[in-house]
């Protein structure tokens, strides 16, 4: 990685399958993108909104990247589905979850 650095914390969650193991995986194929600093403890939380589903299992992490937030979405985006996760319902169950909380105390409005 190479350019401007960017402070980032990310968000992962996953409440179907092997739990763990889809969190590992995320971490391992977010190295490519992010130099992870920081990851929080395991934490599960119960679903929102969709309440008929499993409880999810979460980290957080803190780390650093070259890329910018729309190109950091995308390559999330491209990770979720890489890594298994099917757009069946908005809120419902999925293998994987991957959400940018904060970026460089940067506020974009996206669609």
């Amino acid at each position: 990685m190479t350019g401007e650095r960017h402070q980032v914390f990310l968000a992962l969650g996953t409440n179907l399958g092997r739990r763990e193991a889809n969190l590992r995986a995320a971490l391992l194929h977010l190295a490519s993108e992010v130099e992870v600093t920081a990851v929080s403890r395991l934490y599960e939380t119960a679903p929102a909104y969709v309440l008929d589903q499993p409880n999810f299992l979460n980290i957080a992490l803190e780390g650093q990247t070259d890329l910018s937030p729309v190109a950091l979405l995308d390559y999330l985006k491209g990770l979720e589905e890489q890594l298994g996760r099917e757009t069946s319902r908005r809120y419902g169950p999925r293998l994987i979850d991957l959400d940018i909380l904060f970026f460089d105390a940067i506020t974009l409005d996206t669609p």
